[in-house]
């Protein structure tokens, strides 16, 4: 069991130890800086040496300066008597003993696992609640025969106290690290093997997403060629990559690159939004097969022999037949669209040699190979055969073929598309580039140049919201298929939103397995909001378990319903004042139908410190969120504006999405929800 250290009216010296043990520390962490400053190279060293000490020397007195996070969180006592403090980082003394085990290293795992059913060697786990350098309370687990008999089934909270403080502080514009309060069930992910896929089904507020970015913290460390190989965290948009910034850094973390699926395709500038069919269609993973074809077809067969004629009147000539088979030999093999232009001029050449060399026979004075080549490739005849053979081909073609012309699209569509489809894809404007054109650029430049740079592991965060064309981005940039998913069916709010992961996985296929885990604990959101909004699962996704809530709320949800549909932003406002007063940070999520009048009497309202995530990040005391840019948010307090029009922002057949989309809308709060509405709200929330 938990139980708070003694407190006495005096200092208690438990905690003052402890606090000297934690002064010790930083004493110990700044000599180890001061340490790290006197590294030099010797002046002789060559540069690139120097650079490369220099650079780490830089590095490390980054690691060891610190960011105002606690240093030192927590205590373990072996049952042999050695006792170990885990912490942020690895501290040393001048000896080179450890003073702070880092998290990551092995021997902390049982700060994160033991239980009272498998104390794994532990006597004790102490769990410090500490707010920079100040030790505020510390409680203990005590681990026993008599506990490990007395031990139930039920899940255990480790650090309880630690973790409800931590949960009951208020949101700021950033996410926090949750390094010092990872549960079991969280550790055992961040720490498995970095081969093969880890997917992650994990329902809102179940830390998911810290689980992710401490993951890679951990492989990072785990792994060290990671490192040169990169790793990568993909986000569902740019408000979200901002909310998350600051957690790896916080870990010491800086070889992470954050992207969203649009950052991964540069020079493609959003003009136009798709309707949810037509995205529909273009996310389909036919569309691949679809631009393989339209590129396919600009290869022609010759039809008449090459006949070559040299400088000394010598004639050469290359059969059809052979330069078809080298062509199709050639298409058949892995090799991109454009690099098996120049192969095939450089067959044709040799051949070409070859013949000539016959001609002139073994007693002439042989020609050198490049004036034989310049000769061939000056004559007109050999550039119309390579052009039809192989012709130069960009990307824009490809794409104008696909996307404007409807011949060119029927022909690479035969039997892949319906004349539906076809016409849902069509359009007069190339340049009116839509999200859903994004993996379509991708796949051509794929076809056309090849693989793009890779990384070693990638990071999908809210992975159910991909298309297939998407998810095939992802793929060949991960060669490894080292990756980790992190999603929820329940929150699928995209056309492509899948009823399972495996919909999802089988376009991301992998030589070494997938392991699937799922968390079931809600740490964000109170149950009663956790209950409100797990209503709706019954109709959106009826196969999954709603989140089991960590902790009760102060209060339940608020339902403000306004008579008056011209009043309802001031109604917003009103609302949004005065939970202002009382919260950090409050959101305003609406429908986008909403957003203008909403921003305008909130701006016009007094007190009110309003922020645009999509703008201005979340750093203002109330931020207006659009629906669909929430997920993955959390906020102190969330007004939810008009919930039957959120739902139906995307709209049939896709109305399961509708719903999904509300259910996080109406999970981002930590603290306090509120629900201001005119139409009735959707049925599963009334009842």
């Amino acid at each position: 069991m938990e139980e708070a250290a003694p407190r006495q009216e005096g200092a208690d010296p438990e905690l003052e130890s402890e606090q000297s043990y934690i002064d010790y520390a930083y004493d110990c962490m700044s000599r180890m800086r001061r340490r790290a400053k006197e590294v030099r190279t010797t002046a002789n060293a060559p540069a690139t040496h120097r650079d490369i000490v220099e650079y780490e020397r830089e590095r490390r007195l980054a690691a060891l300066a610190g960011d105002g996070s606690a240093l030192c969180f927590g205590r373990i006592d072996e049952a042999g008597g050695d006792k170990w403090y885990v912490g942020r980082r690895h501290v040393e003394d001048s000896a080179g003993e450890p003073v702070v085990i880092e998290w990551r290293a092995p021997v902390a795992v049982p700060f994160y696992r033991a239980s009272h059913a498998k104390p794994m060697g532990l006597d004790r786990r102490r769990q410090f609640t500490v707010e920079g350098r100040h030790l505020l309370d510390f409680s203990d687990e005590i681990f026993t025969a008599e506990s490990e008999q007395a031990a139930g089934t039920g899940t255990e909270i480790r650090g309880r106290d630690a973790l409800l403080r931590e949960l009951d502080r208020e949101r700021t514009g950033t996410m926090r690290d949750i390094v010092a309060t990872i549960q079991a069930e969280q550790d055992e992910i961040i720490r498995r093997p970095v081969a093969g896929i880890t997917l992650v089904q994990g329902g809102p507020g179940t830390g998911k997403t810290a689980v992710g970015l401490h993951r890679a913290a951990f492989l990072l460390y785990d792994d060290p060629v990671l490192e040169r190989a990169g790793v990568l965290v993909v986000g569902p948009n740019r408000t979200f990559l901002r909310y998350i910034s600051q957690v790896l850094p916080s870990l010491d973390v800086t070889a992470v690159g954050q992207l969203t699926i649009r950052d991964l395709v540069r020079g493609v500038r959003l003009r136009a939004i798709d309707p949810a069919p037509v995205a529909h269609v273009k996310g389909d993973a036919r569309m691949a097969e679809v631009l393989g074809r339209a590129v396919a077809a600009h290869r022609q067969p010759v039809r008449d022999d090459l006949e070559l004629v040299f400088e000394d009147r010598r004639r050469v000539t290359l059969r059809a037949d052979w330069m078809n088979a080298e062509a199709r030999r050639l298409a058949s093999g892995t090799m991109p669209y454009n690099p098996g232009r120049p192969a095939l001029r450089d067959r044709i050449l040799r051949e070409a040699d070859r013949l000539y060399r016959e001609k002139l026979g073994a007693l002439s004075v042989q020609p050198d190979a490049r004036v034989v080549a310049q000769q061939v490739r000056a004559q007109r005849e050999f550039q119309s055969a390579l052009d039809r053979l192989w012709p130069t081909l960009d990307v824009d073609r490809v794409l104008a073929e696909v996307l404007t012309d409807e011949r060119a699209l029927k022909s690479a569509a035969s039997g892949l598309l319906g004349d539906d489809e076809i016409g849902l894809v069509l359009r007069n404007d190339l340049d009116a580039w839509t999200e859903a054109d994004i993996p379509l650029v991708d796949e051509a430049r794929y076809r056309l140049e090849g693989r793009p740079p890779a990384w070693g592991h990638i990071v999908v965060d809210e992975c159910q919201d991909l298309s297939p064309m998407a998810l095939r981005m992802l793929d060949r940039r991960c060669p490894s298929g080292s990756m980790t998913i992190l999603g929820d069916i329940a929150q699928g709010t995209s056309v492509w939103a899948p009823d399972s992961w495996d919909e999802v996985l089988a376009h991301l296929p992998t030589h070494a397995g997938v392991h699937r885990s799922e968390l079931a604990i809600g740490y964000r959101a109170p149950s009663q909001i956790i209950e409100l909004a797990s209503r709706l699962l019954a109709v959106a996704a009826p196969h999954l378990t709603p989140v089991e809530a960590v902790r009760p709320g102060d209060t339940d949800p608020r339902i403000i319903p306004v008579r008056d549909v011209a009043a309802l932003p001031r109604w917003v406002a009103t609302e949004a004042a005065d939970l202002a007063g009382r919260h950090r940070s409050v959101a305003v999520i609406a429908p986008d139908s909403l957003l203008r009048s909403l921003r305008e009497v909130l701006s016009a309202r007094a007190g009110v410190d309003l922020g645009d995530a999509a703008k201005d990040g979340l750093d203002h005391r109330v931020t207006l969120v659009a629906a669909r840019e929430a997920k993955g948010l959390e906020f102190d307090s969330v007004i939810v504006v008009e919930p039957a029009a959120i739902a139906a922002e995307i709209p049939a057949p896709f109305t399961s999405q509708g719903l999904r989309l509300l259910y996080v809308c109406l999970t981002r709060a930590t603290k306090h929800l509120s629900v201001v509405h005119h139409r009735p709200l959707p049925e599963p929330m009334a009842a």
